[in-house]
C-alpha cells in the first residue's frame, strides 16, 4: 500500500529522475536515507519500472512523428509473428498497441522526414506482409507530452 510519502516520491521522480536523495528529502519531508530506502522498495515492488533519459527528437533531426493504424488481412500465427518481429526490430517504432475498433494495431513512428516515413512504411508492408490497411496521421504540433501518470487518488 502506498502512503503519502511514497506518492510524493513517485511524483517527484516522475518529473525529474535526476533528483538526488538530498533534493528528494527536501521535497517530500523525509531524510535522504529514508528516501533511498523507500525508492529501493518501490523498485523491488514494481512501482518503478525503470529510469530513462528523454532525448530531443528535434535536436536529433527526427522531425516527423506519425500515428499509424494497421489492420491485418487475417490473423494467422505466422502473420502475427512476422509483424511482431518487424515491430520489435524497428527503432522507428516507439510504441505499439493491440487495440479494439477499426484497426488491429496502433503504432507511433518517429523519423527524419516524410521520405523516410514513406520508405519505412513500404519496408513494413513488404516485410510484415498480410496487412489489409495501413493508415497514418502526421503530427503537426505537440500540445501536451508527458510520461507522468496521475497520482492524485480521490
Amino acid at each position: 500500500m502506498l502512503d503519502q510519502f511514497d506518492i510524493r516520491l513517485l511524483s517527484a521522480i516522475q518529473d525529474n529522475a535526476d533528483l538526488t536523495n538530498a533534493e528528494l528529502s527536501e521535497l517530500v519531508a523525509l531524510s535522504g536515507s529514508q528516501c533511498a530506502r523507500r525508492l529501493e522498495r518501490l523498485r523491488q515492488e514494481g512501482f518503478i519500472e525503470k529510469s530513462v533519459c528523454v532525448l530531443s527528437a528535434k535536436k536529433l533531426g527526427l522531425a516527423v512523428t506519425a500515428y499509424t493504424t494497421i489492420s491485418l488481412s487475417s490473423h494467422t500465427e505466422e502473420g502475427n509473428r512476422r509483424l511482431h518481429s518487424f515491430i520489435e526490430d524497428a527503432p522507428e517504432i516507439l510504441e505499439c498497441y493491440s487495440q479494439t475498433g477499426d484497426a488491429d494495431f496502433l503504432i507511433k513512428i518517429t523519423v527524419k522526414d516524410l521520405d523516410h516515413l514513406s520508405a519505412f512504411l513500404e519496408r513494413m508492408i513488404h516485410k510484415a506482409g498480410g496487412l489489409l490497411s495501413v493508415k497514418s496521421s502526421i503530427m503537426l504540433k505537440t500540445i501536451k507530452k508527458t510520461n507522468s501518470l496521475p497520482l492524485k487518488f480521490e
